[in-house]
């Protein structure tokens, strides 16, 4: 028998992310055909509301896809109740709450376009308030796959949510401007959804006791993942409020910034995936290995696409977004370590998630938060030119505060926070990779050179085992259907 406080919750863990940073490579490719066309349709002015607008729907959705989807989660790897049990108690509460902020979005929304300098746009901000409703339907749908460490089913969700998304937000773009492509990123995770929906086992338990118990816990939660939803909408938020929506200078940080948030987007499962995983440990030994083991295989591949977008992130930019939105100053690189800072942060709140232990992390998440948003309208109101750079590394900074400071919080608790020999392994090979872009000074040669580089990396990285590659049991046995006697 194995000693459950020893046993190894993480296995596959390493394998599954992989899985899931190609998953979200194919997201980002997507993105990239979604966001070329319609910066091109809409025009760098109308493309800078539409990033406001998608902003306020993000932070709106943070409030349940992050929030709902990572209770359940961790309730199902608890064990204090069947795992199918738990996710009904979810989707209960998951409904309900999707329903309840949808209303509430729509109603709020008038405010919203006053607050963030976009006053004419507010039917778009109202539309966008229906994000909530579907994004939570898609999260309920999600939150089993994940409770249950199935990472396959994970990354083919997010590869249908890929696919939907450029049918929907680029045919909506081209048909009807920018009200289309606010409908159809409202859309797009509903017809997503088909891509989750799973046969489950058959349970009649009461969940009314799991529901309030996970209500305590998805209210913090949620706070916790808007505060790090927050990192990625305050500084776009501010700078709109100082340039006003119609600013160039705005359509050039929104656009820069899909290029910097790549990595996030890579590995925004991890923080979602690593709950379970630490939830189901027993005993402070086998949390503290699942810890290092995970976070560790974060921050491996990590390191590859955040210092090579800070080397060739900017010329990568002015390839895919063309002339009008050219700028001499640094934009990209700022944003890209910004951005591998919040993903880390993201990370390391995801321990304090699944030991339900969320004071500190919210604490310092939404105190970063606000230094982000401080500092980039302290400084975007301060600059008579270059706006967008001078924000980007505001946020830079601030951002990389924040990650600091709770990683030593992380590192006090729970006495583990890296495997620091695989750690020094793997960011050491990045960097001599993110070299690779900068002997060439024309901006389509460093991108491809970056790209090809990427890859090199990504082989290595695999070759020299610097992420765990364990096959992990995606279905504990309690799930399985019951075998027939023979």
């Amino acid at each position: 028998m194995v000693d459950r406080e020893h046993h190894d919750t993480t296995s596959g863990y390493g394998r599954g992310m992989l899985q899931l940073a190609l998953a979200n490579a194919a997201y980002v490719l997507t993105a990239y055909v979604v966001t070329t066309i319609t910066a091109r349709v809409l025009e760098p002015a109308d493309f800078g509301t539409f990033g406001v607008v998608m902003a306020w729907i993000t932070i709106l959705t943070a409030l349940l896809v992050k929030g709902l989807a990572t209770s359940t989660a961790r309730e199902m790897a608890a064990g204090r109740v069947e795992p199918v049990t738990a996710w009904r108690a979810g989707r209960s509460l998951g409904i309900r709450l999707a329903i309840g902020l949808a209303v509430i979005g729509i109603a709020a929304s008038p405010l919203a376009a006053v607050l963030f300098n976009s006053t004419g746009h507010a039917e778009q901000f109202a539309i966008g308030a229906l994000g909530a409703f579907t994004f939570g339907v898609n999260a309920v749908l999600l939150a089993w796959p994940t409770g249950i460490r199935d990472y396959s089913r994970q990354a083919l969700a997010q590869v249908a949510y890929a696919l939907a998304r450029v049918a929907l937000v680029v045919g909506g773009a081209i048909a009807y401007g920018l009200d289309g492509a606010v409908v159809g990123y409202v859309l797009a995770p509903l017809l997503s959804a088909a891509s989750i929906v799973m046969r489950r086992p058959a349970d009649a338990t009461a969940i009314a006791d799991v529901r309030r118990r996970m209500w305590r816990h998805v209210v913090p939660v949620s706070l916790v993942s808007v505060a790090v939803t927050a990192y990625f909408v305050v500084d776009v938020f501010a700078l709109s409020s100082v340039v006003g929506e119609g600013s160039p200078q705005l359509g050039v940080y929104v656009a820069y910034g899909t290029v910097a948030h790549v990595p996030f987007f890579l590995l925004q499962a991890a923080s979602v995936a690593m709950v379970p995983a630490l939830a189901a440990a027993r005993g402070a030994a086998a949390r503290a290995g699942a810890i290092r083991r995970t976070m560790t295989d974060t921050i491996v591949l990590l390191a590859g696409p955040t210092l090579l977008l800070a080397t060739a992130g900017d010329a990568a930019a002015r390839v895919v977004f063309g002339r009008d939105y050219q700028v001499a100053e640094l934009v990209a690189l700022p944003l890209a370590l910004a951005t591998g800072a919040v993903t880390v942060l993201a990370n390391l709140v995801a321990v304090d998630v699944a030991v339900g232990r969320l004071r500190e992390s919210l604490a310092v998440a939404g105190g970063g938060a606000a230094l982000v948003a401080a500092s980039a309208w302290l400084v975007a109101d301060r600059a008579t030119s270059g706006q967008a750079a001078a924000v980007a590394w505001a946020a830079c900074v601030s951002s990389l505060l924040a990650m600091v400071v709770l990683a030593l919080v992380v590192r006090a608790r729970h006495h583990a926070l890296l495997e620091r020999a695989r750690t020094v392994r793997g960011v050491a090979l990045a960097s001599a990779f993110a070299v690779v872009p900068l002997v060439a000074s024309d901006d389509i040669v460093r991108t491809v050179l970056a790209a090809l580089a990427g890859v090199a990396w990504l082989g290595l990285v695999l070759r020299l085992r610097l992420v765990d590659l364990r096959r992990g049991t995606p279905v504990p046995a309690a799930l399985e259907d019951p075998q027939p006697p023979a």
